[in-house]
């Protein structure tokens, strides 16, 4: 038989009545007997409902397995097969689950309830679209935990995900944007071997939509004669693209990377030598650098892809065509890529033009959104905003 008692705290006010008072938030504990064996434990809880829910488990001797939070995430981790760099962003995330956990009295996974998480929320100061992602990555979490039987529910499940969280749109690069990028290359730093780099890679994310991963270590044997066979980490796809007279002579005069060993390069950018990830944030910070020397307001390596894959759709590509471009599946282009560019809307125009026969008013309300009649000229039949056509006769005695 087991009985439960307040460990009060130094700081409690309530410490001088005693154990057995019960009406302060001090850790829980129990004492006594439970098969012949001397039970005293904390219950790692300041709620004395849960502790006694807690107390007739041990008295059964059933109940969840108590799996401490860090030995759980410890698990989680060494069973998802993900790159370096997402393995230590779950790693981040779920440290910080682990430490509010323990400072608010929940040890375990079976502690952590749907209430723990809304109050883990509240600490979380995050936009909609990357607390969207960090839930789900919590509900794979306890997901995992659940099949192991370390908690009986998955409590982020029954959490909210926010309302259709969208990333900010980003608008391809003009050519005036890239051209001033590319000049960058030849004007920031202190010298040629890192001008003459960065000028390959920022050409090899402009022609190709590499990744900056892809670029970071790009082999050379994959450059074969007019062709470069393009190998993307992140899904395993794998392309062949012509190699463009541009991209070839700036790979040419990349020089070799510095403390490579002796012989050939295997890499165009990587000595092969050190930490693969502490080398891709070197370029990483190099390409910043080229950015901020150009002065192109939002420039990233990122928007490089988003240009390409709306220059394959505005130029008639399809979403598949773009997508093996790219080395990314369909629903991802679909999702990110097929947006509403002023190319992509003109063309939209021209193909409206050739359907109808006549040229589209640059007023209309397809182009701006407008809410005027299709031409200057008066027509028989017009589109009234938010309803349709505009019907060339009176419709009072049809009950409108």
């Amino acid at each position: 038989m087991l009985s439960l008692y307040r460990r009060h705290l130094d700081t409690c006010p309530h410490r001088d009545q005693g154990r057995t008072y019960s009406k302060c938030a001090c850790p829980i504990h129990c004492d006594g007997i439970v098969n012949g064996k001397r039970v005293r434990q904390s219950m790692n809880t300041g709620n004395w409902a849960r502790a006694i829910r807690h107390m007739a488990e041990l008295e059964a001797g059933g109940g969840p397995i108590r799996k401490p939070i860090d030995e759980a995430t410890e698990a989680f981790l060494s069973n998802r097969p993900v790159e370096p760099s997402t393995a230590r962003k779950y790693k981040r995330i779920l440290a910080r689950l682990t430490d509010f956990a323990q400072k608010s009295g929940a040890a375990t996974v079976d502690r952590l309830t749907l209430e723990s998480l809304d109050a883990y929320r509240a600490t979380r100061k995050l936009k909609p679209l990357t607390w969207s992602k960090e839930l789900q990555l919590l509900r794979t979490f306890f997901e995992f935990c659940r099949k192991r039987k370390w908690c009986e529910e998955n409590p982020a499940k029954d959490m909210e995900m926010p309302s259709d969280p969208k990333p900010r749109p980003r608008e391809p690069y003009t050519a005036e944007e890239i051209a001033r990028i590319v000049a960058a290359c030849d004007a920031f730093g202190k010298g040629q071997y890192e001008r003459l780099r960065a000028r390959a890679m920022i050409l090899l994310m402009r022609y190709y939509g590499l990744r900056v991963s892809d670029v970071a270590t790009l082999r050379r044997d994959r450059i074969r004669g007019n062709e470069i066979f393009l190998h993307a980490l992140k899904n395993g796809a794998s392309i062949w693209l012509p190699l463009y007279t541009d991209v070839k002579f700036a790979l040419g005069a990349v020089p070799p990377p510095m403390s490579a060993p002796e012989g050939p390069a295997p890499y165009v950018f990587w000595s092969s030598l050190g930490d693969r990830d502490e080398h891709i944030k070197t370029v990483i910070r190099t390409l910043k650098a080229v950015f901020d020397k150009s002065g192109v307001a939002g420039a990233t390596a990122h928007r490089f892809r988003h240009t390409l894959a709306t220059e394959v759709l505005v130029n008639g590509g399809s979403i598949e065509d773009a997508a093996n471009i790219l080395g990314d599946s369909p629903n991802i282009i679909r999702k990110h890529y097929a947006k509403w560019s002023p190319a992509y809307r003109q063309r939209t125009l021209d193909l409206f033009q050739r359907i109808h026969g006549m040229p589209v008013d640059s007023g209309t309300l397809l182009a701006h959104g407008k809410k005027e009649p299709i031409s200057s000229a008066e027509s028989e039949v017009a589109m009234v905003p938010g309803v349709g056509l505009e019907p060339t006769h009176s419709l009072r005695n049809k009950g409108f």
